[in-house]
């Protein structure tokens, strides 16, 4: 057999690794990579000539950026000599074959970096020996110990740059080894390399120039890292879509835990409904059986309801249930997170709403240790609880990264803003609507009336509170049931524990929402009246109503207007300084793009806007 047949069997035999580079930027991740696959023989003719031709080196000698191309794959990386995305390179040796991924490491493209830790089974970080332990390179470590990568190769690069010292290796050795003892709180192993990736020494054959370094190369070091399968998941089938074809239903998704055959009986979580698996197939063929990773289509023995987001599994006791995570999370979100945030967490194809509950600790990288907070800012990693609005069938992540994992979703942007791993899950049981003899529908029948809320927002002066006051009186004397909400009725009771900071007002607004859907539940028209500046929030409230039961109503007036009438004094407050943010001064308002009504209180009487009011409701 000729050694390119050896070595393209080799590679179809051997267990995949699945490595990633990581560290601060200019530690020299690029390089390294391109220096591992040059020296390792996976480099071709055609990929070797271009770098060559860039005109930064010659000879065997060819410097830093140059080898950088060789990853670097965006134009805005060549022509800033950073790396933005991550990069993804498959390579083999004689003994085993590899998926590498080259992460960023510039601070504002750590979550691309966590994107990566999350797929892999190892990896290397990248230390400067003339520099030594960043703070990128702490952050990098603490997400490395959130996601479980345990096994570690510390590669101090530049050691070139270092004259080669043995003393200068120890010092950064040290440094990083009692970082990674600070940010891991479970065991990891980790190996320390001396490199260069600008001349190869120790990255593929062990240098000359370090002889008081008596270990193996970084490729060594990889060649013999066990991969450790050993522990058993569960099986757990995510439902990404369903399919029908000839009048029969497929199931289709990839298996994230354990194995199933055909003819398993299986379970449909969350409605636990019980089945047999009647066919399997993959890639149009059948096949007896699926393990983790294959994607399969299912054909089930019975005609039950099941959708996306759902999950086939084998036993419910294999798997956690409740509504209340106990969580560490890595926030990446512009906005802070913090208790009362509302967002969607995502499991795979099921996404279910959730509230930050409580941040309690977060990682302060200067000291690398675990410190109170209450907010997390973008990029920081801390701890803390998330109840979910329905019950949830997972497992720690300790005992599973795929089900022991999730995404958090900005409800307003739709944008990714956090990545969180379970600790632990409280069996709180399962939560179900409660199905009531008289209904929504019974008591507005009753009361002869459509129940809805009416949302007025604005500034403070506008006038929300007195034409409230004013609808709900003419309302009453027309015969409707109404309430009445005010920010101020709140604060004095279901409200009182909460302050004026950004995260206890976003709390403030979705407490008064969930009231108002229990005061339309029970048939009665709700009034509100809140300043609620965040379309965000708004938005939150009006996905708690059916259609047709919000209204939102824009109390307009200018600023100059509102600081005239003043009525409770809080602008006085805050040009005596008495008041740090507040909505229309020193906080924004975002005003409502499609209101069902506008009034500007500056051109009409209270009553004349009650009027208004009154006629939309009666057209409508």
């Amino acid at each position: 057999m000729s050694d390119t047949n050896l070595r393209v069997s080799n590679y179809l035999e051997t267990p995949v690794l699945r490595i990633m580079t990581c560290g601060s930027v200019d530690d020299g991740k690029s390089t390294f990579l391109g220096r591992l696959l040059l020296d390792s023989g996976n480099v071709f003719n055609d990929q070797l000539k271009a770098i060559e031709n860039t005109g930064r080196g010659t000879g065997s000698n060819r410097n830093a950026p140059e080898l950088a191309f060789l990853i670097d794959g965006l134009k805005a990386e060549i022509e800033q000599g950073i790396t933005i995305d991550v990069s993804y390179r498959y390579f083999f040796t004689q003994k085993r074959k590899f998926i590498v991924a080259d992460a960023p490491g510039h601070a504002q493209y750590t979550r691309n970096m966590a994107v990566a830790a999350s797929n892999s089974d190892a990896a290397i970080v990248l230390v400067d020996a003339t520099s030594g332990v960043k703070v990128q390179t702490k952050r990098h470590l603490s997400i490395l110990s959130m996601l479980r990568i345990d096994r570690l190769i510390i590669a101090v690069n530049k050691m070139d740059l270092a004259g080669f010292s043995r003393k200068q290796f120890r010092k950064i050795k040290d440094e990083t080894a009692r970082t990674i003892q600070s940010v891991y709180d479970h065991p990891c192993s980790f190996e320390f390399v001396p490199i260069s990736a600008k001349e190869g020494d120790n990255v593929v054959r062990r240098s000359a120039n370090m002889p008081w370094y008596g270990g193996k190369s970084v490729l060594e070091l990889l060649e013999e890292l066990e991969v450790d399968d050993s522990k058993a998941s569960p099986f757990c089938l995510p439902v990404q879509f369903v399919a029908r074809d000839s009048g029969k239903r497929y199931y289709a998704g990839t298996v994230i835990s354990g194995s199933f055959s055909a003819g398993d009986d299986i379970i449909v979580l969350p409605s636990s409904k019980r089945t047999t698996v009647k066919r399997l197939s993959v890639a149009g063929r059948d096949v007896t059986g699926a393990e983790e990773g294959d994607p399969v289509m299912v054909e089930l023995a019975d005609d039950i309801d099941v959708s996306r987001g759902d999950r086939l599994v084998k036993s419910e006791k294999d798997l956690a249930q409740g509504n209340t995570l106990s969580c560490r999370l890595f926030w990446f979100g512009e906005k802070p997170a913090a208790a009362g945030n509302v967002c969607e967490m995502k499991f795979y194809s099921r996404r279910i709403r959730g509230t930050i509950s409580q941040i309690r600790e977060k990682f302060d990288l200067d000291t690398v240790r675990r410190i109170p907070a209450d907010v997390l800012n973008q990029n920081e990693i801390g701890f803390g609880r998330i109840v979910l609005s329905a019950a949830h069938f997972c497992l720690p992540f300790n005992d599973s990264k795929d089900l022991g994992s999730f995404l958090v979703v900005d409800l307003g942007s739709g944008d990714t803003v956090g990545l969180g791993t379970i600790d632990s899950v409280e069996s709180t049981g399962p939560t179900f609507p409660y199905a009531t003899i008289v209904n929504k529908s019974m008591r507005a029948s009753m009361k002869s009336q459509h129940p809805m809320l009416i949302w007025m927002t604005g500034l403070s002066g506008a006038g929300k509170s007195t034409i409230g006051n004013l609808l709900e009186q003419r309302m009453y004397e027309s015969g409707y049931h109404t309430y009445l909400l005010d920010g101020d009725i709140l604060r004095n009771g279901l409200n009182g524990d909460l302050g004026f900071d950004a995260a206890s007002r976003r709390e403030n607004i979705r407490r008064a929402g969930e009231a108002a859907k229990l005061l339309v539940d029970a048939g009665l028209i709700v009034i509100a009246s809140f300043i609620s500046p965040f379309m965000k929030d708004r938005s939150l409230v009006r996905s708690l109503f059916a259609k047709g039961e919000f209204c939102e109503v824009y109390v307009s007036a200018p600023i100059e207007e509102c600081i005239r009438r003043d009525p409770k004094g809080l602008y006085e407050k805050v040009r005596r300084g008495e008041i740090a943010e507040f909505t229309g001064i020193t906080s924004p308002y975002e005003p409502p793009v499609n209101p069902e009504i506008t009034i500007d209180t500056s051109r009409c009487t209270p009553q004349e806007a009650v009027e208004q009011i009154l006629n939309y409701l009666a057209e409508d």
